[in-house]
């Protein structure tokens, strides 16, 4: 077979190339395209007439490339399209004229098989390829039957042996068959069970040993244990005493929800929802719903107990202030709710800051 050129075809996806072959030609190699849509498979699918057939199929990262041998001549209605979402390209060569009959001739020229060298599971895999024809195998056994006695006596390996020794390797041959019934080994399919359900029985001890050890481990992690509890008990007490802030000019501020997000600062804008209470417990005023109470911190705009107290507040937050007089409303109160002199409590939470 020659060449007279180089052949090729892109098919896209979803595409069908189809064509009346105008010059024979052959594809060689089947690739997936330089970019992919998908790493799912794409199948080649060719359409000779009205019988479809699937050329190869190609996989990203597996099988990205095929070699076939596909010779297409002229004359025939072929169609070529994909199953899949990649762009596969073909290539081959176009072929020149009578190559076929050429081919044909060289192959019935071509050298006899050297069926010397080929096991029988070779030769019965060409006899049903169509490779070897039986009757020739036949007309072959009949050629090396033909070995004449003029033959056998010029091979001087072949001779015609006495009693003797005839009687000699009989007694041999019987030795060696009885030597060999007497050290039979063990069938080698027992053998294969026997080590299996060794190493099944060692595997199972071993699942119910570790399975065990984690029962036990189980059982450990459950019991309290004493150390653990009085850390515990001094991690906690820890984190009750860092919610406690004492602040500028007496005031106290109990942390009771850290909230989220960066501290507020001095100059924003806060919104705030409040219930302010006497010692006694009285409520004097409240804002817990609705609109929230606006006021630009640090400012001057709401007591200084306030512009303290809130300052570092994350959004969400909440806390519970406790105000001195000198820090809410000094000695003179703020009749009729509040009198002179006066400790306040505020439980506050910070709804926003801009």
């Amino acid at each position: 077979m020659s060449f007279r050129g180089f052949w090729g075809l892109k098919i896209a996806p979803g595409k069908t190339y189809s064509q009346t072959v105008a010059a024979s030609f052959r594809v060689s190699n089947v690739p997936l395209g330089l970019t992919l849509a998908n790493t799912q498979r794409t199948s080649v699918v060719l359409t000779v007439g009205d019988k479809k057939f699937v050329l190869c199929s190609l996989t990203p990262k597996t099988n990205e490339q095929q070699q076939v041998d596909i010779t297409l001549t002229e004359g025939e209605d072929i169609t070529f399209e994909t199953e899949g979402g990649n762009e596969i390209h073909l290539t081959g060569n176009f072929l020149n004229e009578g190559d076929d009959e050429s081919d044909m001739e060289d192959d019935e020229d071509g050298e006899e098989v050297d069926l010397s060298s080929l096991t029988p599971e070779d030769i019965q895999q060409m006899i049903d390829e169509g490779l070897i024809n039986p009757d020739d195998l036949l007309n072959s056994s009949d050629e090396d039957a033909e070995y004449d006695s003029d033959d056998a006596e010029a091979d001087e390996r072949i001779r015609e042996l006495t009693s003797d020794e005839e009687a000699e390797l009989m007694a041999e041959a019987e030795s060696q068959e009885e030597s060999s019934e007497d050290q039979q080994p063990e069938p080698v399919t027992e053998v294969k069970i026997k080590k299996q359900a060794k190493k099944a029985e060692q595997a199972e001890k071993k699942r119910k040993a570790a399975a065990a050890a984690e029962k036990e481990a189980e059982k450990e992690a459950k019991k309290p244990k004493k150390d653990d509890k009085k850390e515990a008990k001094k991690e906690e007490a820890k984190k009750e005493k860092s919610k406690t802030l004492n602040l500028q000019g007496g005031v106290v501020a109990e942390v009771k929800k850290e909230g989220t997000g960066s501290g507020v600062k001095k100059g924003a804008r806060v919104g705030m929802y409040y219930i302010g209470k006497l010692t006694s417990g009285k409520v004097f005023d409240q804002n817990t719903k609705g609109k929230p109470f606006w006021f630009r911190l640090g400012k001057g705009e709401v007591i200084s107990g306030w512009d303290v107290g809130i300052a570092g507040m994350k959004k969400g937050g909440e806390r519970r202030l406790t105000i001195p007089a000198a820090m809410a409303y000094g000695k003179r109160g703020a009749p009729p709710d509040i009198p002179p002199n006066a400790t306040l409590v505020f439980d506050i939470r910070l709804i926003d800051f801009k």
